[in-house]
């Protein structure tokens, strides 16, 4: 974002470091306009200052509505160690690695990319081109400029990637049927034969790929499809088109099937209850799209309604544009106000792009006909009342606000049903919206039936959480029936400690956004592909902009204007750490728990210096207080004497620690250490094992050295990364 002042873009991640920018911004306004120094740049300072204002108003960048995403937050809190995490990787419904595979795709490795990518989602192609992309309003770009195109890169990842090298597992000699071929059907196939599962794919109609085929051209190209597709298949996978299923799911059990996954999706539009809706110049928003993506173009004449306020709602808009006559006309009808509506945001920003119009919270009431053929749609105004069992506020009709739109076609795009003839005599429980019950595996309540796609229903219907769904019941399944379950493993890129610098400038540095290349909206009028695919050369540059958060964050190091977080580096840590307890009067180790450090960057907190100003708060991925969660070390001693929990001390090579009001110390010794707290003394090997103890006070239950050894990892890390902290001679600082 740009900032409104200076001093506010300096508390913001990377601020301080972008001074090189500022200059070097600075200096190529000199150039441009031949000043010789400073003296003559500012020369005229207040036009200088109007025109920067006249600016700062024309660009959305100053606005917040530029910046719908918000801070990048994870829903975790905050420990003591391990805090380095990629924000995009949580909302992604398959975890999907994104920093691993943008580093490949920067290095010119898409061959890896695609296979890191295909780790747990089998259907890049498809995402890449279609997907709800949660990843990217997770970003940590939206804290400096804009978000990384990652769904962009995806789709060069599977453009250049070319053959990914997987192959089936070894045959474990059990049968899967899988009932229809979605996103949801695809991705468990694929999932189970991997892990050596023989499948076989029901579906219903000709050609695979369920809901995927009613997008529009213009969003999804055919033979991405069908490369995605026939991916999966290569894996030894059978289809049996033009099946559809006549008996319960149970059925196939006994014909020596070990397992049923039952996907079919949402194929029927749901149509409205409304007068004189069948006929001609109505249609149906999964018919129409369906028939245009298999070649058809129907006429629609000049003036056309759409119905519905959904992702489906858009692209049934999109579509009927190109099929107006002219310069046809093309207006959507939303029950509800912009703001309920279901749609993605960046789906209704493409259609109002391309001439769309939305008329808000207007319902319709009958089909209007003059002898038989269709002339307009009577609808009705309505307000927001309560809200309803979705949190939405519901639509309230406005009495006396009847009035005509006029049309030559309308069609509907107010949601979907399943069909569910082919559950007739199944014991699958059914919701009352026509949706299947099953655990979050996709159990259902048959033994060896399990559901997924969405037929299982909920408010996050999309590709991608399709894909995470047949992925779960894959795993559920190979479980049930005793099959190891793997994911296809891939070596993390190489990012050495040499590079952390140059990570660490990028992360100074603002820079926007490279956008694949799209058509204009002027050239939008047939169903050629609006954006393009990165050339690999634009792919790896826009790569070359992620700030690589799986490996490192220092954002509360960065925007700390008093500089009291440090970052210390640590080996990585593994041990069993001693439980003792009190057994027939005698101290004794009666356990063990381990005790993980996994990162070697670690944040250290001066509180001395904190002025608890939240700001590290403020911009932590973590839904945590990095001045109070981090290890806070106090330089003097009475200051640390003050405090009651997660208080540290060092002086040479002795640290103490407050915890619940008790103080406890941990000495470096030659090979381990020395541990008092008020119950007991022990000497500790340096991987923790117990050397000698001694029983202090007498204690009921347990009591876990856990508290110890994060004593000796701050001040192992500390000792060797910081040597320049005032503790190291035994006197206060």
């Amino acid at each position: 974002a740009l900032p409104v002042t200076m001093a506010s873009d300096l508390l913001k991640p990377g601020g301080y470091s972008r001074m090189l920018q500022y200059l070097e911004n600075i200096r190529a306004e000199m150039e441009r306009r031949g000043a010789r120094s400073l003296d003559e740049l500012r020369r005229n300072a207040l036009e200088n200052l109007e025109r920067a204002a006249a600016a700062a108003r024309r660009s959305p960048r100053y606005h917040k509505s530029a910046f719908p995403y918000g801070l990048p937050k994870v829903n975790s809190g905050l420990g003591l160690f391990d805090c380095i995490v990629a924000p995009c990787v949580e909302p992604c419904a398959v975890f999907q690695d994104v920093p691993d595979y943008l580093r490949y795709i920067e290095v010119g490795d898409f061959g890896k990319a695609l296979r890191v990518i295909m780790a747990r989602n089998p259907l890049p192609g498809i995402t890449g081109h279609v997907c709800t992309h949660l990843c990217q309003s997770r970003c940590t770009r939206n804290n400096y400029d804009e978000p990384l195109a990652i769904q962009a890169l995806k789709r060069a990842a599977a453009e250049y990637g070319g053959d990914p090298g997987l192959e089936p597992g070894p045959p474990t000699g059990k049968r899967v049927a899988v009932i229809g071929s979605g996103p949801a059907g695809l991705s468990a196939a694929y999932f189970l034969a991997l892990n050596g599962v023989e499948v076989t794919i029901f579906e219903a109609k000709e050609r695979p790929g369920g809901t995927i085929r009613l997008i529009p051209p213009f969003r999804l190209p055919e033979e991405v499809i069908e490369r995605d597709i026939e991916r999966i298949l290569s894996l030894g996978v059978h289809l049996e088109a033009s099946h559809p299923l006549t008996k319960a799911p149970e059925g196939l059990l006994e014909e020596g099937f070990d397992a049923v996954f039952v996907s079919p999706g949402m194929q029927r539009d749901l149509v409205p209850n409304i007068p004189e809706i069948q006929g001609e110049g109505v249609y149906f928003a999964l018919d129409l799209l369906s028939r245009v993506r298999e070649g058809e173009r129907p006429a629609l004449g000049r003036r056309v309604l759409v119905v519905g306020g959904g992702d489906t709602a858009m692209d049934a808009a999109r579509v009927a544009l190109r099929l107006t006559d002219g310069d046809g006309e093309v207006v959507v009808l939303y029950r509800r106000s912009r703001a309920e509506m279901p749609a993605a945001p960046e789906e209704v920003e493409e259609a109002l792009e391309e001439g769309v119009r939305i008329e808000e919270l207007v319902s319709p009431v009958r089909v209007l006909r003059r002898n038989g053929a269709l002339v307009g749609l009577e609808c009705v105004r309505n307000e927001l009342g309560e809200p309803g069992p979705d949190g939405r506020r519901r639509p309230v009709p406005i009495p006396g606000s009847e009035f005509v739109q006029e049309a030559d076609a309308v069609i509907f795009a107010i949601g979907q049903v399943p069909d569910l003839g082919f559950l007739e005599g199944s014991r699958l429980e059914v919701g009352p919206n026509g949706t299947i019950k099953a655990d979050p595996d996709g159990r259902t309540r048959v033994p060896g039936v399990y559901a997924g796609g969405d037929i299982l229903g909920g408010r996050q219907r999309s590709i991608i959480a399709a894909v995470s769904h047949g992925m779960r019941a894959a795993r559920a399944i190979c479980r049930d029936l005793g099959i190891p379950f793997r994911l296809p493993d891939l070596p993390r890129p190489e990012i050495s400690r040499d590079e952390i610098p140059a990570l660490k400038r990028r992360r100074a540095r603002r820079e926007h956004v490279h956008r694949p290349p799209r058509l204009s909206p002027a050239e939008r009028k047939d169903f050629r592909l609006v954006e393009s695919t990165y050339s690999p050369e634009e792919a790896r540059a826009e790569a070359g902009r992620c700030l690589q958060c799986s490996r490192i964050c220092d954002k509360c190091v960065d925007v700390c204007p008093n500089r009291a977080n440090l970052v210390y580096t640590v080996p990585t840590v593994s041990w069993e750490v001693p439980v003792l307890g009190i057994r027939e009067g005698v101290l004794s180790v009666v356990g063990t728990v381990p005790f993980r450090v996994t990162q070697e960057r670690q944040i250290l907190h001066l509180d001395d210096f904190c002025n608890e100003c939240g700001n590290c708060d403020t911009f932590c991925v973590h839904r945590g207080e990095p001045y109070r969660d981090k290890p806070r070390l106090f330089l003097r001693e009475e200051n640390f004497r003050a405090e009651r929990d997660n208080a540290f001390y060092i002086s040479g090579d002795t640290i103490r620690r407050r915890e619940g009001g008790w103080e406890s110390s941990l000495r470096l010794v030659e090979g381990g250490f020395v541990y008092e707290d008020h119950l007991v003394w022990a000497e500790l090997s340096s991987d923790f094992v117990v050397r000698r103890m001694e029983l202090l006070r007498p204690f009921a239950g347990t009591h876990s050295l856990v508290g110890a050894a994060e004593m000796a990892v701050v001040l192992l890390g500390a000792r060797e990364s910081l040597p320049f902290l005032p503790v190291w001679g035994g006197e206060d600082g």
